[in-house]
């Protein structure tokens, strides 16, 4: 950031804080409402931000100081990013991968809990193909949950794997939003944060299989007969071609190529791949409507990530205006003389920050872009690797959001199964304290990023 002039704000620099603050409690009563969304948290940012204003000494000096915060190259990487990996990412949530890898556990005539096994398995491989969390527990509950149910498998261990697996994509995917934000906020690239993370991620995920195989057993609800009609409507193999392009994005990414041109990459080759093989029409990925629009979904993929993009803007913008009246450095002076006195407590300070945050806000894309800069201003005066820092904002957020009962994914899977429960008499609608005792994935993220801090396990290399 180039060295400009301070904001100055009656009553001091602690009325710098106004526009984040403003932004977090608004969001908590978007939580308490029950509605955790986006396009509520712009407002919220845009509201902190012209209050911020009232209290400024220069009003046209902090006017253009927003536009000048704006332009910083964190959220510019961050939101290029999200472009081009929403892009991706909606070509392959529409071209039937989770009916695919239906089909394959279906033939392989897995039942209980190896069916729940599988499912933990394939929605980790579902979610770190797609990159979002929210939107393999959607596709996966409406259709794994209920044929799991069909094939005895425990019910809460089920949604449980479901969770588990978006979890795991989110922490790890090169093309998921919270990886790109905690590489872009820590000032590094992906494909090194992700190889990095590859430690955590399979420790956890190793630990989460094992109590899967114990817990995800049941009995199956209803006959074989009817278990095999549900199967054969919900089960085919023809997006499983499309597993390639996300290998490829993947490769290319955590093997030090750019992140664009990997996503780039993978793009054309979803598209060849996909036209080739007949999983869908060139037209289903962009098109033409009549009336002059445009559509398909590449585009929605793109069009998608724009309202979390703007919030980006805005909250490194906030961010920013703490920094540009002084707050900032009298925060982080604090912290240095309390918590952060050493690496080992930068770095519980790190995970304090992006705790808190994560409980607040609810949705953890928007946790890391608050306390991502923190984190960064912290990590260097103690030079730990960015790819630590990274590590330590993206794990904690890839578990928090997964069991809090305010957390979209939870709410939208017990609509889902709500949607599940009228169209098929045996499957039962789990209640968040039901089920969120089986996300064992998140249950052990968190305490194995506290125990890593308080070793220094992965330390050395982030």
């Amino acid at each position: 950031m180039t060295e400009e002039k301070q904001i100055e704000f009656r009553g001091g620099p602690i009325l710098s804080v106004l526009p984040l603050t403003i932004f977090v409690f608004c969001s908590i009563g978007l939580v308490i409402v029950g509605a955790p969304a986006v396009e509520g948290m712009i407002l919220a940012a845009m509201l902190g931000i012209s209050i911020g204003m009232l209290f400024a000494r220069d009003f046209a000096g902090y006017s253009e100081r927003i536009f000048s915060l704006m332009a910083n190259r964190t959220a510019t990487v961050a939101v290029v990013c999200w472009l081009w990996a929403g892009a991706f990412s909606g070509i392959l949530a529409s071209s039937g991968l989770v009916e695919a890898i239906v089909w394959v556990g279906w033939k392989l005539s897995l039942n209980g809990a190896w069916f729940t096994l599988t499912v933990f398995i394939s929605s980790a491989l579902f979610a770190t193909s797609v990159g979002t969390g929210l939107g393999t527990i959607v596709g996966f509950t409406a259709v794994m949950y209920p044929a799991g149910i069909v094939l005895g498998a425990n019910p809460a261990a089920l949604l449980g794997a479901i969770f588990s697996g978006a979890a795991f994509g989110d922490n790890l995917a090169p093309i998921s939003d919270t990886t790109i934000v905690s590489a872009a906020t820590q000032e590094t690239d992906v494909g090194g944060v992700v190889r990095s993370r590859l430690k955590y991620v399979l420790i956890a995920s190793a630990i989460s299989a094992v109590l899967f195989v114990i817990f995800g057993g049941g009995s199956s609800a209803i006959s074989k007969a009817e278990a095999q009609t549900l199967l054969s409507e919900t089960a085919d193999p023809t997006g499983l071609p499309m597993l390639i392009p996300a290998v490829i994005v993947f490769i290319v990414a955590v093997s030090g190529g750019h992140f664009l041109a990997a996503l780039t990459a993978g793009i054309f080759a979803a598209i060849v791949i996909g036209t080739l093989t007949g999983v869908f029409p060139i037209e289903q990925i962009f098109h033409v409507t009549p009336e002059g629009s445009v559509g398909g979904s590449a585009v929605n993929g793109a069009i998608a990530l724009i309202p979390t993009s703007i919030l980006t803007l805005l909250l490194v913008t906030a961010i920013g205006i703490m920094q540009a009246g002084g707050f900032l450095d009298k925060f982080i002076d604090w912290l240095q003389k309390t918590i952060a006195r050493s690496v080992r407590g930068t770095e519980f300070a790190i995970l304090g920050l992006i705790t808190f945050t994560n409980i607040c806000v609810s949705v953890n894309t928007v946790a890391m872009i608050t306390a991502g800069p923190l984190a960064n201003i912290l990590r260097k005066k103690f030079n730990i690797h960015p790819y630590r820092s990274a590590n330590l904002l993206d794990t904690v957020s890839c578990s928090f959001p997964y069991l809090l009962p305010y957390a979209a994914t939870i709410v939208a899977a017990i609509a889902i199964q709500q949607q599940v429960a009228e169209r098929y008499s045996f499957v039962t609608v789990l209640s968040w304290e039901q089920f969120v005792p089986y996300c064992f994935y998140g249950l052990v993220l968190f305490p194995l990023m506290i125990g890593a801090v308080a070793t220094g396990f992965g330390r050395k290399q982030g």
